[in-house]
């Protein structure tokens, strides 16, 4: 399936500064639980890193070598920074939101700390592409990064099953802004469902 993805640059120029930026901290919008890590990791390879690393969110014996568990102790980015600083080169993914939907600020804290550039990647599962789109510096507040981040992410189209597990999960990116009007009846309607399909169950139980 992998195999059936292209992995392109946005312009010749962000290519040949992707090439010549050592220190990257890779982000892209999440809608689809581990496969958005693994296609990342296979294009970054593709783009010619040796050790692309993900962070990822929990501990599982059987995540693969190129993922870091996210501590749940405190202090996890301030560690990170300890352990990147002295290094020349390195590419880390991370997805801002966590697929908790709101953005959080590690990946601006570790470009900031560690002077690298922000690689924004788009995933786009119409086209099947992933998309080296911008290439940019950490500007002086979270905020302001994010604003860029996400007008450039906005632009790809999330994975099929995006919608609806941010309506019955909650799960996913503030890039994907779905209209709250939307979440909320369709989930409303699955939980109207769910209770008819028990009533029914309960019913038919009871005349056996």
């Amino acid at each position: 399936m992998i195999n059936k993805w292209k992995f392109i640059y946005s312009t010749p120029d962000i290519e040949k500064e992707f090439i010549n930026t050592p220190r990257k901290i890779c982000i892209a919008a999440h809608s689809t639980p581990y496969f958005d890590g693994i296609i990342l990791y296979q294009a970054l390879k593709y783009f010619g890193e040796d050790n692309p690393q993900a962070y990822v969110r929990g501990y599982c014996p059987y995540f693969p070598k190129w993922c870091i568990p996210i501590s749940n102790v405190g202090g996890f980015i301030k560690n990170e920074i300890l352990s990147l600083k002295t290094r020349q080169n390195f590419c880390r993914i991370l997805f801002p939101s966590g697929g908790t939907i709101k953005w959080k600020t590690g990946f601006y804290v570790l470009a900031k700390e560690l002077d690298a550039k922000i690689i924004i990647l788009g995933i786009d599962y119409n086209a099947r592409s992933v998309v080296v789109d911008s290439i940019i510096s950490p500007l002086d507040t979270f905020e302001e990064t994010k604003k860029i981040s996400l007008t450039q992410l906005r632009k790809y189209s999330p994975g099929p099953f995006c919608f609806i597990l941010r309506v019955l999960c909650n799960y996913g990116c503030e890039a994907h802004n779905y209209n709250k009007s939307s979440l909320y009846f369709y989930r409303c309607l699955c939980i109207f469902i769910g209770f008819y399909i028990f009533y029914i169950y309960s019913s038919t139980r009871d005349c056996q």
